[in-house]
């Protein structure tokens, strides 16, 4: 299943889809499925910036020692607010990019081409509502690709995973 989900968003990559939703059980591998697809897109060039946000110091702690310790010295986490542009893979907390005073975005200290694949951990979020913070994280690199990562999509009147990824290109 995991090779499903990995060649279907490699094929919507290829095919110039923007917009990538992935839902997958809680255990069944999301952040390994990720790093397939990132590091495929990564080695092949196709994908040379990539950031993947998260809401927990937790899911990039886990992120960064585990499933994506291959990249080593090409990946950072963005702490401290500190941006240092000279690496390849991104990790990054949303609320570590951002914050209610301008000079707290420090997300803008990128420009926003600069990014070539956004991964969106746990998409359904604070990311899934059109009004949140994060959401103008998205809103900037727009032209990135991005790829929401969850178990549990939401739908309601106020926050919409479908409306804003489309619908699923691979469900578990």
């Amino acid at each position: 299943y995991q090779e499903v989900a990995i060649n279907k968003s490699i094929d919507a990559v290829a095919k110039g889809q923007d917009r990538i939703l992935l839902v997958m059980a809680t255990g069944t591998g999301k952040t390994y499925t990720a790093f397939q697809i990132v590091y495929r897109l990564w080695k092949a060039k196709v994908k040379k910036r990539i950031l993947f946000l998260a809401d927990r110091n937790v899911l990039i702690s886990q992120t960064k020692n585990n499933d994506f310790r291959h990249f080593g010295d090409k990946m950072t986490w963005v702490k401290n607010r500190q941006v240092d542009k000279s690496y390849e893979i991104y990790l990054a907390l949303y609320q570590g990019l951002s914050g209610t005073e301008e000079e707290a975005n420090i997300y803008k200290q990128f420009s926003p081409d600069f990014f070539d694949l956004v991964i969106i951990d746990e998409c359904h979020r604070g990311s899934a509502s059109a009004d949140s913070a994060w959401r103008e994280i998205l809103q900037y690199f727009k032209n990135a690709t991005h790829l929401g990562l969850t178990a549990t999509p939401k739908e309601n009147n106020e926050i919409s995973n479908i409306e804003y990824f489309g619908e699923p290109i691979y469900t578990y």
